[in-house]
Formats: C-alpha cells, structure tokens, sequence
C-alpha cells in the first residue's frame, strides 16, 4: 500500500475514532440512568438547552469552548474530550497494528466496550451486563474466525481466571463485574488474557496504594463517626439488658455503603454469642440520617462483651479501568509482549 494512503486510513481511523468517542460520552451518560440514545438529542445538562452541530466537533469543540457551555457558560467535565481523544488513538492504532483486516473489526466493538464500561465503573462502581456479554460475544466469535489460537487454550484460559477471580471475589478484592469480564476476555485473548491479568493488578496495585494512602485521614475520620454512632446504639441495647454479645463472646457487624447508602448485613450475624436480638432497624437508620458524605465502602464493627472494640471503614476502589487497560494493551501488543517475555527464557 502507497504510504500516502497509508497515512490516510490511519487519519481517518483517528477521525471516526474520535467521532465514535463522542458518542460513547452519551452512552456513558445516558445507558445507567435508562434513557434513550438514540431519540433525545444531545443538550446541555445545565441549561437544558439543545446543542448546535457546530458545539459537537469531537475533541476541538470543548478546546475552542475552553470547557463551556456557549450558552449558560456551565463548566464542561473536561472527561467527555479525554473520551474522545482516547478513543481516536485507540482506533488510529488498531489500524496501524492490524491494517485493513477483520481484527481491525473487532478491534473497533472491543475498544469501544472497554471505555464505556471502565467510565461507567469509575462512576458507579460497576461494570454494566451487556459490556461483558460483548467481550464474550467477541470472544466466542474469534474462536469460529481466529483459527491460530485453539479453541481449547481459550477455553482452558477461562477456566483458570474462573478460579483465581473467585477466590479474589470471596476475599473481596474484587467483583463480581470484574469476573464476568475477564470470563468473555478469555474467550477473546486465550493465553494472552493472562498478560491483560498482569497489567491490570499492576497498576492497579499502585492506584491501590496511592488511593490508600490518599482516603487514610478520611476513612480514620468515617471510622470514628461510625464508632460514634454505633457506641451509642449499643449502649442502649446493655442498658436495656437485650441485644449485645455476651460476656468472653466477640462479633463482627458487617456493613457497606452503596451509592451513599449505608446498608448492614445482619445475615453474617452470629447469633449464639448474642443476648437476644440487635435493634437492627434503628443502627441502620442512624447510620443512613447521619453517614451521609461517603459514596462506596465498607465497614466492619468488632464488638467484645459489652462494648465496641473497633469500627474500620475503607473506601471502595475500581478494578475495571485497569483491567479494561490490561485487555486492551493485550489484544493490541500481546503477541509481541508475549514473545518478549519468551525471549527472555532462552
């Protein structure tokens, strides 16, 4: 192919890539709230007021607007550029690695997925059905169309991520979500979905670590708030001589916050070590009229005897980006990190 035209694809790739991204910023927005994609016309969330075709050039239009809406003068989440700049690159590259081939096809479904649904993570913790039934859906398609990697090695791939996300969903390091993606990526990557695996724990390793390090002023802060609270609920349940773990006797109350609802699951009660019942109705109202600042977290109550031992709060934190980062990078690159690595053993 004649470099000039070569140049060309790969311009409009960027281009339909960068259209494609202002698109998904509607999805993002509108698919978790229910609403149409289709028939309601794009509008400033503000004002209301309808956008001109000359507000929605991808990328050069928040730029030339400098994060403005013309016409209430609203700032705009400098996110919805960041989208589309991304998606561009991603499809500029997905032609620059595969050319005009049928993974350039799948390329273009599978990165598209993968940013809606690590926006739509980031937002409300969770990765929405019908992105991984794509990816399992592209998965399944590859192994009638990509013949050079056997239908067994994918198949033997899911069955060990099937096993190690379990047991990281048991211990709680990850979800639910998260599982069910990297499921339909096995189908899709085989082998190489370990290497999606690695760059995912890595960095979100290192999130972790920074988050961690960022939230432990505030978490120490909600901790104490919700000793507070739960101290003096308890105090009520000894003085009323029901509903507090008897004498030598230790419990744990467990709890989380979802979408700023504070929320406790009574079933992990151990109930022998109790004197009657807890007062479950009122410890969950206080929490919900007063833990009212926190979006995602948990928390547990260790009670020993007659008092609160200790109450440990800890924000929630995604996974999904960095693993829709590790699918990407191995779906784009993992042929050649693979032989890398393989070379390195020789």
């Amino acid at each position: 192919m004649p470099i000039g035209l070569h140049i060309f694809y790969a311009v409009l790739a960027f281009v339909l890539g960068s259209v494609i991204g202002s698109f998904l910023n509607v999805v993002i927005l509108r698919t978790p709230l229910h609403q149409s994609i289709v028939t309601e016309p794009s509008h400033c969330f503000s004002c209301g007021h309808r956008l001109a075709w000359y507000d929605m050039f991808p990328i050069f239009s928040w730029i030339f607007l400098r994060g403005k809406c013309r016409y209430c003068g609203s700032k705009i989440s400098p996110r919805y550029m960041i989208i589309e700049a991304t998606t561009a690159v991603l499809y500029c590259l997905s032609y620059l690695i595969f050319g005009l081939k049928l993974e350039l096809a799948f390329s273009a479904v599978l990165m598209a997925v993968l940013i809606v649904l690590s926006a739509i993570d980031i937002d409300r913790f969770e990765i929405p059905y019908w992105c991984s039934i794509t990816v399992a859906v592209l998965g399944v398609a590859a192994i009638f169309v990509f013949k050079e990697t056997p239908w067994y090695e994918r198949l033997i791939a899911m069955g060990i991520i099937l096993v190690v996300f379990v047991l990281l969903v048991l211990v709680g390091g990850m979800g639910g979500g998260d599982l069910q993606l990297m499921l339909g990526a096995s189908l899709l990557l085989g082998y190489k979905v370990f290497i999606a695996l690695f760059i995912g724990v890595f960095f979100g390793a290192i999130y972790g670590t920074l988050k961690k390090f960022h939230d432990r002023e505030a978490e120490k802060e909600v901790s104490e708030k919700i000793k507070g609270l739960v101290e003096e609920w308890y105090q009520n349940q000894v003085d009323l001589g029901c509903g507090y773990v008897t004498e030598g006797n230790e419990d744990t109350i467990v709890g989380s916050i979802s979408e700023g609802d504070p929320d406790i699951e009574w079933e992990f009660l151990e109930e022998k070590v109790w004197k009657g019942l807890p007062e479950k109705a009122a410890l969950s109202k206080t929490l919900r009229e007063n833990v009212t600042d926190e979006r995602e977290g948990g928390f547990k109550i260790i009670i020993k005897g007659d008092k609160i031992e200790r109450v440990k709060y800890s924000r929630r934190m995604v996974f999904g980006p960095f693993l829709g980062l590790g699918i990407a990078a191995s779906w784009l690159v993992g042929t050649q990190i693979l032989g890398w690595y393989l070379s390195l053993m020789h």
